[in-house]
This record gives C-alpha cells, sequence and structure tokens, in this order.
C-alpha cells in the first residue's frame, strides 16, 4: 500500500483500512487508527506504521478517542504457510498456536473475528517461536516424517467446540471417525448436527484434525481446505511408511 494511500485514508476518515496500518501523530505523541473521529494532524506531522506494536516501541502511547479499547489488546501473530495442498494462515498468541486455517476457506474471516472477540486480541502479520515451531512440525508431517505435533493449541471458541476440538486430538493419524461418532465420543449422541458444526469452525486445521472426520456413509464430505486438501491429508496419513 502506497504512503499517498494511508494519507488518502486517514484524511477521510475510512474504516476499511482500521488494521491494516496505524499512524502517530508526532506534535502529542499518540498513535491512531486511520478512522480515528479526532482532529486529523497537518501531513507534516503523520509517522506511518504498518503493526500498532512498531509504532508503541517508537515511543507513541495509543490514542484515548480511537483506541480506548486496543491498548489492553494481545497481539496475535499471523503467517502464511505454503502447504502441498493449498495456503496456509498460520497464528499465535503467547506460547501457544491459535490459528491454522485455510486461505481458500470462505469464512476465513469469521474464524479471524471470533479470535479477536474470544481472545480480545488484534491480528498482526509476523511470526514468533510457535509459528516457527508449528513451521517444521508441517514440514515434517508433509514430508510423511511426523504422525503426531507437539506444539501448544490455544481454541478461541464455546466450551461445546472445545470439547468437540479436544476431541479431535485423540483420533490417530490414519485413522476416520463419523460426525455420529465424534458425538457419541463427548456424550452427546444427539447432538450430531452441533457437533459438524463445531467441526466445521475449527481454526486449528490438521493438528487438531478435523479431516479425519467424514460422513456416515464413508464421504468426506465438506472440508474449509476443500474437499481436494482433505483427500490430500487422508490420502497422505495412509500412504505406506508414513
Amino acid at each position: 500500500m502506497e504512503e499517498s494511500e494511508k494519507i488518502r485514508a486517514i484524511l477521510s476518515r475510512d474504516r476499511r483500512f482500521d488494521g491494516v496500518f496505524w499512524y502517530g501523530v508526532k506534535t502529542t505523541g499518540v498513535v491512531c487508527r486511520p478512522s480515528c473521529p479526532s482532529k486529523v494532524p497537518r501531513v507534516e506531522n503523520i509517522e506511518l506504521f504498518d503493526t500498532l506494536r512498531d509504532a508503541l516501541e517508537a515511543g507513541y502511547r495509543p490514542c484515548k478517542i480511537c483506541m480506548r479499547k486496543e491498548k489492553m489488546k494481545k497481539v496475535i501473530k499471523t503467517k502464511t504457510y505454503h502447504s502441498p495442498c493449498g495456503e496456509i494462515v498460520l497464528g499465535s498468541l503467547g506460547d501457544r498456536l491459535c490459528l491454522c486455517d485455510w486461505e481458500a476457506e470462505k469464512h476465513r474471516e469469521l474464524a479471524d473475528k471470533r479470535l479477536r472477540r474470544v481472545l480480545g486480541a488484534v491480528l498482526e502479520e509476523g511470526t514468533s517461536p510457535v509459528i516457527e515451531q508449528a513451521e517444521k512440525e508441517l514440514d515434517e508431517y508433509f514430508a510423511g516424517k511426523r504422525r503426531k505435533f507437539t506444539v501448544p493449541l490455544l481454541f478461541a471458541g464455546t466450551e461445546f467446540q472445545k470439547k468437540v476440538w479436544n476431541e479431535l486430538l485423540t483420533i490417530p493419524c490414519g485413522e476416520t471417525v463419523s460426525y455420529g461418532e465424534l458425538a457419541r465420543r463427548i456424550g452427546r449422541p444427539t447432538a450430531v448436527r452441533a457437533v459438524a458444526n463445531a467441526n466445521g469452525s475449527n481454526s486449528i486445521s490438521i493438528f487438531a484434525p478435523c479431516h479425519r472426520v467424514i460422513g456416515s456413509d464413508r464421504s468426506l464430505t465438506g472440508y474449509g481446505g476443500g474437499l481436494e486438501a482433505k483427500k490430500f491429508l487422508l490420502g497422505l496419513e495412509k500412504a505406506p511408511g508414513f
């Protein structure tokens, strides 16, 4: 994004760019969102930042008008991982992985929205030791050299969703279960549809293997990364010598 575009967004208080970049006001020492309703500073008094953290580290403090909630928020680092079956967005908060979602996912933005709401955090491109560990383990997994993951996970959802997602962790590599079986495993045999919805809302794909859940007729059914990705993952895990 060009600097001139960012300046135009600030002058027009364009909310579409909130979270895309931030700007510091040299005369007041505060950092603002592009949509800040306070008086727009003179252009020569504006300093642009790609991330909120960069602005804070440069000595700016959060604006009391547009960032009253922002100053207490945590930062989720996100980075794209290039897998053999599609692009994946990895995200970490603190020392745990909270996101491993397919870029092709139709409801990709809903996962980010849930993370911001449940975890009280903002998303920022970058990396972290946890993301680097996740990348290494994914590399090993796709190379057929890893069947189990050790990256610590952070689930963001309702108690029911987290119960379903934690149960996914018990499905062995190379095996599959039906949605009905998954519902029985968590003690909710009549909640098959709710279990299917929770499975579909899983934002930590592969690590919490929702691809190992299939229809009662053995059909693959839906998958956030697409059925071809699901087929690829199941085929990888059942390959001889994996």
